[in-house]
């Protein structure tokens, strides 16, 4: 039985953190080094509300992180990059992370990443998580969801196209491309309309 909660527990905020960075390393390891780095980090740099998580026999099996017009799941303050990783290196990193940030338009919530634990995996959690994040769109008024795929990771567009996502423009991360591990990020859409309620 999958339970899915509209945020992170406070108690859950260790081992989301560690979900979260483990899951999306690729793209956040540039950000803020390695594990032990990040998760020094981390749970002072979240917003617990602006995700959605899914439990299983009380342990937390996904996340999936929410963008919208108001801020993002993972928000680390400059203070806070600074104090950690010194002056130069923690305006690079915070540098660096801006080139992930995605300005919302109205009316549309964005995913700004989702993981399941890899040993619960093929137990339907992702895909429960993704009816709970459109779902939770559509009964807040949202006329749209969105997300990015990074290039190098082909099936995840397949699965995202197959639940009614549309590729609508590409991103390009130019210089950055090797010290992120990928050239191009597609933004794909899908309508689900507003709440009748």
């Amino acid at each position: 039985m999958i339970a899915i909660v509209d945020h992170l527990p406070e108690v859950h905020i260790p081992a989301g953190v560690r979900l979260y960075y483990t899951g999306l390393e690729t793209k956040l390891a540039p950000v803020f080094g390695p594990l032990d780095s990040a998760l020094v980090v981390l749970p002072h740099s979240i917003h617990p509300t602006r995700c959605v998580t899914a439990f299983t026999k009380g342990r937390l099996a996904g996340i999936l992180a929410l963008h919208d017009q108001q801020g993002s799941f993972l928000e680390p303050s400059y203070g806070t990059m600074v104090r950690h990783y010194g002056q130069i290196a923690g305006t690079f990193r915070t540098m660096l992370l801006m080139l992930l940030d995605h300005k919302q338009p109205p009316g549309d919530l964005y995913l700004d990443g989702i993981v399941v634990d890899p040993a619960m995996r093929g137990q339907g959690i992702g895909s429960a998580l993704l009816t709970a994040f459109e779902d939770l769109a559509r009964t807040n008024g949202f006329a749209t969801v969105s997300l990015e795929v990074i290039d190098t990771n082909p099936r995840a567009c397949r699965l995202y196209a197959r639940r009614g996502y549309r590729k609508m423009a590409t991103h390009t991360m130019g210089p950055f491309s090797r010290l992120f591990g990928f050239r191009t990020t597609f933004r794909m859409t899908k309508a689900v309309g507003a709440s009748l309620s």
